[in-house]
C-alpha cells in the first residue's frame, strides 16, 4: 500500500456524510451508455495528448541530444544500443497500442538504417534490448523487417555458451561477468528478446537459455526477504544514507518492466510462466508497499529521508502494476491505487513541451536528480507506462 494517500474531501466529511446517507436510500440510477463512451474517449484524449507530447518531443531531439541531456554516456547516441533502444521499444508499444502508424513508421526507418541488427557486441545484453523493437515491428507488419541478423546473433551465442562467474568485480574497467546476465538491468535487455524469437522463430532452445539463464541471475540478485533485486553482487553488504539495503528504483524497475515484457510474449501454456508470475506478484507487493504519498519511488526504494522524486523507476513501476491489473494478474483497489498515483505523478513531471524530468541519469545505484533531467530510457517507460494506463482507465 501507498505509505498515506491523502483524501482531499475528508475536512468535508461532515457535509458529505449526510448527503451520502440520503443518496444510499435512492434507487441507483444507472449511467447512459452514451455517457460511459464519452468518459472514455475523453480519458483516452487527456492520456494520448500528454503521450504523444513527449514522444513527439523526443523524437524532434534525437538528434539534439547534447542540447537536451546532462549527460552523454557514450551509448547514448547508439541507435542499436539500449538507452534509444528502451525509447524505441516503449514508442513501438504505444504506437500499436493506440494504433499511430507514424511513429511505428518512425521506427522502421531507424532499423532499416541499422540493417535491423543488434549492438555490435555478442553476448552483452545490452545490445539485445533493439531486438524486441525489430519483433514488434515485425508483428505489426513492417514489409522490410528482417529478423535473420538477430537469429544469427542468437545462434552464435548458444554455439559458445557463456559458463563465466557471475559476481560483478568491483573493478568497473574489467568486463568481467557482463558475457552474462549477472546485473539487474540485463533482465530488461535480453530475455525478452530471447523469448520473442522462440515463439517468432520456432525455436525452443531461445527460450530454454532465456529462462535457465533468468534463474541464475535471480537466484543471485533477488533478497526473498525484502522481495527486490540488487542491482549486482557488490551492493550485498552496501547501504544507504539512512542504513537501508540499497535496491536501485531503475535497477528493479528493468527487472519489473522486463518481467511484463517476457509474460506478453511467452506462451500462455507454458509451464514456466508460474515461475515469472510469482516474481512479479512478490515485487508488485513490495513495491506498493512503499510507494510515496506522491506517488512516485525514491532512487533509493528503501529510504527513509525525503528524496527527489524519480520518474524511470516511477514509469517501470506504472507500467507493470497497470498492465498486472489489465490482464487480471493483480487483483485489488490497492494495486489500481498505486498504479493510478503513479500515471499522475508521471504526468506531472512532463513539460508543456513534451519534456519528462526527474529522470536519473545513467548509472548503476540511486543517485541526485533535477528537475530538468531527461533521458530517453524515461520516455520510453513513460510510453510503456501509458499504453497500459489507457488500457486500466478505459476498460
Amino acid at each position: 500500500m501507498m505509505s498515506k494517500m491523502r483524501n482531499p474531501l475528508s475536512a468535508a466529511g461532515l457535509v458529505l456524510a449526510p448527503m451520502a446517507m440520503l443518496l444510499s436510500s435512492c434507487a441507483t440510477v444507472p449511467v447512459p451508455a452514451t455517457q460511459n463512451v464519452m468518459a472514455e474517449q475523453h480519458t483516452r484524449a487527456e492520456i494520448r495528448e500528454v503521450a504523444n507530447r513527449a514522444a513527439n518531443w523526443q523524437l524532434a531531439n534525437l538528434d539534439n541530444l547534447e542540447e537536451t541531456i546532462r549527460y552523454i554516456s557514450r551509448e547514448t547516441p547508439n541507435k542499436r544500443g539500449w538507452v534509444m533502444g528502451t525509447f524505441f521499444l516503449g514508442l513501438a508499444d504505444y504506437a500499436q497500442r493506440t494504433d499511430q502508424p507514424l511513429y511505428l513508421q518512425s521506427l522502421t526507418r531507424i532499423a532499416d538504417d541499422q540493417d535491423w541488427r543488434l549492438g555490435d557486441r555478442l553476448y552483452h545484453a545490452d545490445d539485445h534490448l533493439i531486438g524486441q523493437v525489430y519483433f514488434a515491428l515485425d508483428r505489426a507488419g513492417v514489409a522490410s523487417a528482417d529478423l535473420a541478423p538477430t537469429q544469427a546473433t542468437l545462434d552464435a551465442i548458444l554455439a559458445d555458451r557463456p559458463t563465466n562467474q557471475m559476481m560483478h568485480p568491483d573493478v568497473e574497467s574489467d568486463p568481467g561477468c557482463a558475457r552474462r546476465w549477472c546485473w539487474s538491468d540485463a533482465l530488461f535487455m535480453a530475455p525478452a528478446t530471447w523469448w520473442d524469437a522462440a515463439s517468432t522463430l520456432n525455436n525452443a532452445a531461445y527460450a530454454d537459455f532465456a529462462h535457465e539463464e533468468f534463474v541464475v541471475a535471480t537466484d543471485l540478485l533477488f533478497d526473498q526477504e525484502v522481495g527486490l533485486y540488487y542491482r549486482d553482487s557488490r551492493f550485498f553488504d552496501r547501504r544507504g544514507a539512512d542504513g537501508e539495503k540499497l535496491f536501485w528504483s531503475r535497477g528493479n524497475g528493468w527487472v519489473y518492466g522486463g518481467l511484463v515484457n517476457i509474460l506478453q510474449v511467452m506462451d500462455v501454456n507454458d509451464p514456466r510462466r508460474d515461475y515469472y508470475i510469482s516474481l512479479f506478484r512478490r515485487m508488485s507487493d513490495s513495491l506498493v508497499a512503499i510507494q510515496t504519498d506522491e506517488g512516485m519511488w525514491r532512487a533509493s526504494l528503501l529510504a527513509t529521508s525525503e528524496t527527489p522524486p524519480e520518474t524511470s523507476g516511477t514509469g517501470f513501476f506504472t507500467y507493470g502494476l497497470a498492465w498486472g491489473l489489465n490482464e487480471g494478474v493483480l487483483v485489488g483497489d490497492r494495486y489500481e491505487t498505486a498504479a493510478n498515483a503513479g500515471w499522475d505523478a508521471l504526468v506531472a513531471n512532463v513539460d508543456a513541451d513534451g519534456r519528462l524530468g526527474y529522470v536519473q541519469q545513467v548509472g548503476d545505484q540511486p543517485e541526485g536528480v533535477q528537475p530538468d533531467d531527461t533521458q530517453l530510457y524515461g520516455v520510453g517507460a513513460f510510453l510503456l507506462a501509458a499504453g497500459q494506463i489507457e488500457r486500466l482507465r478505459t476498460r
